[in-house]
């Protein structure tokens, strides 16, 4: 509980006596307590109001580095998602559709399901402006998803191809991957 910088006099507390933040600690206390390697973080901040959350991942970070941990960090917030990875796999309907090192998948956004989550992420600049980047059409089943590529759907660039063949990962060089047919 110290590591995670919760004081003694919160040990005996039940969890509805605690805040988020204070919550999200004991959680990664008990996650800590079997001395792991590899940790699955699931959406570890997506309650929490943004300076918990800054806290959160400051204290993750630390941990990963003096317990030379392994983090699978899972989250819709490309946001939070950038200043914890080294390296980003982003998914639609279970598959990969685009993996690449952090900072190249921000530099070069090649599929179009991350071009839009990229464009869902707010800038904190006045004078700046991202693109826009607007899906439209319906989400598919995941249990029944359409062929081909599973995002085509919803897909702006769409060509024939796209609802017949599901792509393969291609390397776009730099371990940069992308699923797509038009990008390949």
């Amino acid at each position: 509980m110290e590591k995670v910088g919760l004081s003694p006099r919160l040990y005996y507390k039940y969890p509805h006596e605690l805040d988020g933040g204070r919550r999200q600690r004991v959680g990664i206390a008990r996650a800590l307590s079997l001395s792991p390697r590899f940790i699955v973080c699931d959406e570890p901040v997506s309650a929490l109001d943004v300076s918990i959350q800054a806290q959160i991942l400051n204290l993750l970070q630390e941990l990963q580095k003096t317990m030379k941990l392994t983090y699978l960090f899972v989250s819709h917030d490309l946001s939070v998602v950038k200043h914890i990875s080294d390296r980003i796999a982003v998914m639609y309907l279970g598959k990969i559709v685009e993996s690449a090192p952090a900072a190249e998948l921000f530099r070069e956004t090649l599929h179009p399901y991350s071009k839009a989550l990229l464009a869902a992420v707010p800038i904190p600049k006045l004078n700046r402006k991202r693109e826009k980047f607007i899906l439209s059409g319906s989400v598919p089943s995941p249990i029944n998803p359409p062929s081909g590529c599973r995002f085509h759907t919803r897909c702006p660039w769409k060509t024939d191809i796209c609802t017949q063949a599901e792509p393969r990962l291609y390397d776009r060089g730099g371990e940069h991957l992308v699923a797509c047919h038009l990008v390949k």
